[in-house]
Order: C-alpha cells, then structure tokens, then sequence
C-alpha cells in the first residue's frame, strides 16, 4: 500500500508528530541518524556541487530512522510502498519550512543576525558574537569557524549548514541558553533555500567579488543569491556596505520597497551621495579622519545626524575597518548607545586566519619579521589584503612577500587574475599549493603564473606548502613582512580526496624555528 504521494507541510508535521517522539532530531546525513530520528532525502545543488540524499535512505533505515521523507522524482517506486517512507514533492524547497515547523521555529525565540557577502563574513560574525555576548544575553555564532559560543566552537566544516541542521544547531543553541545568534549566511546556502523558516531580525551585507562561479555560473546570479536574504519575512534591519556596487544597488531595491529601514555604511560620506532624498529611512554610517596607527586605526565614526565617536580600532587593513564600521552599525541596530558601541569596537581583536599576526621567536633571523595569516582567497580578498600591508611595510622599509595558491574543483576563473595581483602589489611572490582537491597542484599553479608577466625573477613556484613557507620566512629580510594567503583559520590539507593534517601558523612557527 502506498504511504502517501503528496502531503503538505502542516499535515507532514502532524503525521511525524503522530509517528515519533517530539525529541527525534531531523537530519540529513544517514551516519547522524540513531534509533528514532527523521531522516530527509533529497537532491540539491547543481553541476559538481549535485548532492543526493535519496542513495542513503537504506543506510538511514539502517541506522534505525523512523520515518524517512524523500523527493520521489525520478526514484521510481521502491520506496513508495515502504511503510517508513513519506513522499513530498520538492522536498529541497520545503525542507527548511518544514525542519523549523518541527523544532518549533527556534529562531522566533532569538534574535538573529545573518551576515552575507563575498568577504569579511567570519570576522564581522565573530566580532559580533564577541561585542553582544554577555553574562545576561549568551549570543552565540554559527558560521566558517564553528557553531557555539566565542571561545568554545565546535568545528564543522562549513559555513552554513542544510536546512535540518541549522534548525538543529538554533533548537540546540537555544537550549544551551543562547538569546541571539550571529549567523554566515553563503551564496550556496542561500541558493539553495537552506534558511527557510529563519526569521532575522538584522541582516547585514558586506560586498561582492568574484567567487564561486563553478556554482553561480555568473555573477549575476551570484548577486541575486546574496540578495535573498533580505527578501526573508520578518526582516527589520537591513546593514549594506555603500562602498560596494552592488550594495548601493541592493539597498536602493530596498528603500524603494520600504519594507526594512536600510543602514548605509561606508569608509567616507562620498559613498553615500545621491541618497539624501531618502532622509530618514536611510540612515548613514561613516568613517571620517581615518589614519593608520602602528596596528591600527585612529578614525572617527559618525552617525549622520546623531552621533560622533573618535575611537581607536586595533585591527590592520581598511577592509578591516569597513567590517568593525558594519559591526558598529550592527550594535546600534540592536539598541546600543553609539558611545557603548564604541567601547566595544575597541576591544575588537583579529578572528584566527583573518589578518592574523603570527608572534615569532627572538632567533636572530626571525627577530622582527612580520608574519600574517589571512583567509584570502579570492582576487577582490587578496588585493585588499596586499594593499592593507604595504603602508605597514612602508613604515618598515620592507617588502612584501606572499605566499598563495588556489583551490582545485573551484572557480578556475579567478586563478590568473589572483597571479596579477600578486605580482602587483607584492615584491616577493612564491605560487603554492592550497587545496588541490582532485586537481594536479601543478596545473593549477601554472594557471596562477598565467596572469603574472613573462620573465619575472620575482616569482617562485614551489608545490610543498610547508616549504614555501620556510622559503619565504628563511629568505625575508626582518624589515619586511610575509603574507600566507588562503587557508587562514583552516588546519588541514585536502589532496586526492583525503584531509591532511596542516595549519599555516604551525609552519610559520617551525620555519622561524619556534615550536609547535
């Protein structure tokens, strides 16, 4: 007898109620599944990225699932028997709605802030998470670095994660006493429909820059993914980087919505000119008197027609600053004074991988060299990264070396172009391996040497990662400064399919002959 064909949301809920315990977890991996779990099926994604959980419904049977609700396209009739198996039509779409409905729609109960765009996600998140946190109100992250609270994440892997565990992961957050979440919200997530059934209550863009293509296709579409986020009901609090493109473009689809007030923030009053006929629903944010002070910033930020805070923040880079000037919009979002907010930005420290000073030893060699780690990975990421640097090298009388490389099965397009800005912006360039995937390192290193010019002694190619970066912490002179781009935060190495033990700032350590 056939269990169902189509059922609908609100009754699905109703019939997993009357099927399971209210305690069973959703989940769709088969190796999470335990007696008496909810095991969803169904395919997402496109091209490379296709990924279809309807092959595991046996080993979720298996490891005991109760009830399995699968996509029945193109599966045939083997299931639709099954007296566990429940079929609903264009399940991906669904699945969000329908994991928030069971668990009760936790993020109702927590104040949500999801942050997008192509670059500066995980440390506007984490500094979030670090600036609301408090003995009162637990403010917990879920994003690149982990989920949990600042300072005890559990690593996942991911930046945002399916549909079941997300509402997973919010029902658990709030269980451990969580009032507010800061969330990464990816371009594949949001694509994909993964936060459906979220309610923010802030949602805050960064830029867009080329990445990602091997899934986009283009960046139109790219845009379009980032955009959906702040199409999701509820929303009332709209934080967008005015220095961007795209982000002007996106908050003047939003102004003239007037669905969400739109907080426009931007590194000078200039990015914001040609919006002053929107008055007071736009209120803008920006940065004046700006200066580079050892490590950090001296800059004052205003709140046009409210408020002027000098401040000092501790981090390097003027896209660093863009992002402590997002998080200082995001606090007064969420009710706090500007002279609070401030106070909070002071303490802000660089997020692991993200411009992260390496501390080296006081061996001869090493005793003044400036190491940085940073997750850039991207064109637009890695030339703000090389430009942030030089007027500390400047400062220094040193150069800049930069040590990178591109991962395999991703976007090749940007390769060449990331060659170019190396060899633009830095003295000494050394093309290595990131995580070559599936791809031989080789091949994707010579794509990278493509864009640099013919000839140019300059540039090294050294496939090992570990010894490029001896090479260029042995061979940098103490004045200057060695950058280590695009693993970042991440302590493995994926090649042929397997992970390998390696983190940047451990062979950093070993070069400059410290321990680990």
């Amino acid at each position: 007898m056939r269990v169902a064909l189509k059922i609908e949301p609100n009754r699905l809920i109703e019939y997993l109620h009357s099927l399971v315990d209210a305690s069973a977890k959703v989940s769709v991996d088969s190796r999470q599944i335990r007696s008496g779990d909810i095991f969803f099926a169904y395919p997402v994604g496109h091209g490379s990225a296709l990924r279809d959980g309807r092959q595991y419904i046996d080993a979720a049977l298996a490891n005991g699932a109760a009830v399995v609700v699968f996509d029945p396209a193109n599966v045939g009739e083997q299931y639709l028997d099954h007296p566990q198996c429940v079929a609903v039509e264009n399940l991906a779409a669904n699945a969000g709605e329908l994991c928030a409905q069971w668990y009760g729609y936790p993020s109702k109960k927590l104040q949500m802030i999801g942050v997008t765009g192509t670059n500066g996600k995980t440390s506007i998140s984490q500094w979030l998470a670090s600036a609301l946190d408090g003995v009162d109100h637990r403010t917990a992250v879920l994003g690149t670095l982990g989920t949990g609270f600042v300072g005890n994440l559990v690593q996942t892997g991911y930046t945002t994660p399916d549909a079941p565990r997300l509402q997973t992961q919010l029902q658990e957050l709030l269980d451990a006493g969580a009032k507010q979440v800061i969330m990464e919200a990816s371009s594949h997530a949001l694509d994909q429909g993964r936060i459906a059934g979220v309610e923010f209550n802030c949602a805050v863009f960064t830029n867009l820059s080329q990445d990602h293509l091997d899934y986009h296709g283009n960046m139109a579409d790219y845009a379009d993914a980032k955009a959906k986020l702040f199409q999701m009901a509820g929303l009332q609090h709209a934080v967008i980087n005015f220095d961007d493109a795209f982000g002007r473009e996106l908050a003047m689809m939003l102004l003239a919505k007037g669905a969400v007030k739109v907080w426009g923030y931007a590194l000078s009053k200039s990015a914001l000119n040609g919006f002053e006929k929107f008055g007071d629903r736009l209120q803008q944010i920006y940065v004046n008197n700006s200066t580079l002070n050892g490590v950090g910033y001296d800059a004052e930020f205003i709140h046009e027609g409210v408020s002027s805070n000098a401040l000092h923040i501790p981090v390097v880079g003027e896209f660093n600053l863009s992002n402590a000037l997002a998080v200082w919009t995001v606090l007064l979002t969420q009710g706090l004074s500007a002279d609070e907010a401030s106070k909070r930005i002071a303490k802000l420290r660089p997020v692991p991988g993200r411009m992260e000073l390496i501390p080296l030893g006081k061996g001869a060699k090493s005793d003044g060299l400036l190491v940085i780690v940073d997750y850039a990975h991207t064109p637009d990421a890695l030339q703000k990264t090389l430009q942030a640097i030089r007027p500390i090298a400047d400062q220094r009388h040193g150069k800049i070396w930069c040590v990178f490389g591109c991962g395999g099965d991703r976007d090749t397009g940007k390769r060449a172009q990331m060659g170019a800005v190396a060899q633009n912006l830095a003295n000494h360039i050394i093309i290595t391996s990131d995580n070559p995937r599936s791809e031989d390192p080789q091949v994707i290193m010579n794509m990278i040497k493509s864009g640099t010019s013919d000839g140019a002694e300059n540039i090294k190619m050294i496939a090992d990662r570990a010894a490029a970066i001896m090479a260029a912490v042995r061979h940098a002179d103490i004045h200057d400064i060695v950058l280590v781009a695009g693993k970042g935060h991440e302590t493995s190495q994926e090649i042929n399919g397997k992970k390998f033990d390696f983190s940047d700032q451990e062979h950093i350590l070993l070069a400059a002959g410290g321990a680990v």
